[in-house]
């Protein structure tokens, strides 16, 4: 095995590894900003980091395909030109680790909104369950989305490296990559769990979005309410006014 060839697999492999659940923390808020604000900055950048991950995704299964049909057209990559074999998997480990660099600022940013969340809780007692449950509903998304990344890896027999050992991880990768077999396994995890990143990211999107909203939805009740407060002090104090005799003022 071509020992560039060997160390790039390696590279693709320890990058999907890094995919894995990372632990909880906690995420200090935004300097100067009230958590209301900090929920739409939260979203602004989900909805950046999904643009990413889905450019990345398209790429890698772009490489995916690539790699299959340069497979049905020899053997053994092994046999592959250099400057061949370079060309598909030089960018398709640059592409993978740019995604797993998304997958890390979404899992960041989960954990955020657990934090934002439970905040804004108690900051607005009196809200229904779409604030109420905010924080949950981050949370659920981390342990969802942590789970099906690890399913995802397990499919392709590669979660089990997480628990290996330095040299019990690069032996089974290079048994992997000595092979067509092998090296379309890892292709096919890559292409997996960038799927995996694209739907988590949109379901992300969707808990901030629905968090915005009620956050918008209970400030404007709030207002009107202090509105109608307002108008009612007003018109109570016209009507005080209006009651009392020039005549026997002091």
């Amino acid at each position: 095995m071509n020992p560039m060839k060997s160390s790039l697999t390696v590279a693709i492999v320890g990058s999907l590894l890094t995919m894995l659940p990372a632990p909880a923390f906690a995420v200090s808020e935004i300097a100067g900003a009230t958590f209301p604000e900090q929920i739409v900055q939260e979203g602004t950048s989900i909805e950046k980091l999904a643009k990413q991950a889905e450019s990345y995704a398209t790429q890698i299964q772009q490489y995916a395909n690539q790699l299959q049909q340069y497979e049905n057209m020899v053997q053994n990559t092994v046999d592959m030109p250099q400057a061949t074999f370079d060309q598909i998997w030089n960018p398709l480990v640059g592409t993978i680790q740019k995604l797993q660099g998304v997958y890390s600022q979404a899992q960041a940013l989960g954990y955020a909104g657990q934090n934002i969340g439970a905040t804004l809780a108690q900051e607005y007692q009196g809200a229904g369950a779409s604030i109420q449950n905010l924080s949950q509903n981050y949370a659920n998304w981390n342990a969802t989305t942590n789970q099906t990344m690890k399913d995802t890896l397990e499919s392709f027999h590669l979660a089990d490296l997480a628990t290996a050992t330095e040299d019990q991880a690069l032996t089974k990768i290079q048994h992997q990559a000595a092979t067509a077999k092998g090296r379309a396994n890892v292709a096919g995890a890559a292409v997996a769990a960038s799927t995996v990143i694209v739907k988590s990211l949109q379901s992300l999107q969707q808990i901030t979005e629905n968090g915005q909203r009620a956050v918008l939805a209970y400030d404007k009740q709030k207002k009107a309410e202090e509105n109608v407060d307002n108008a009612t002090a007003g018109t109570a104090l016209g009507s005080m006014g209006a009651g009392i005799n020039p005549n026997v003022m002091p």
